[in-house]
């Protein structure tokens, strides 16, 4: 890999998650979209790896083992992640960040 930052997006395939990828791929990071929807996954990857690498895991926040398995499952080149941005899921005021699961 380059020099660039990777940065691992979950929930990137609307909303905020989208939107945020749309904009760290303007700034030339590498990006790591992750979210339920592979065909939306492959779309946001072909449109954006126009202007940066890309790659793609598809999996629910939810299952916890299926979130290992994918993170696992990332080539050495894309391992070295250096920026989180953890925006998957539908909290909807059910608990406070801290205590949620």
């Amino acid at each position: 890999m380059d020099n660039n930052r990777i940065v691992l997006i979950t929930g990137a395939t609307s909303g905020i998650g989208e939107a945020t990828a749309r904009l760290l791929a303007k700034h030339e990071f590498e990006l790591i979209l992750c979210g339920r929807r592979k065909d939306r996954l492959q779309n946001l990857s072909d449109e954006l790896s126009q202007l940066t690498k890309v790659t793609t895991l598809a999996f629910d926040v939810r299952n916890a083992n299926d979130v290992r398995t994918a993170i696992n499952s990332l080539s050495e080149e894309w391992k070295s992640i250096d920026v989180l941005i953890n925006n998957a899921g539908n909290a909807h005021g059910l608990s406070p960040i801290q205590s949620g699961s």
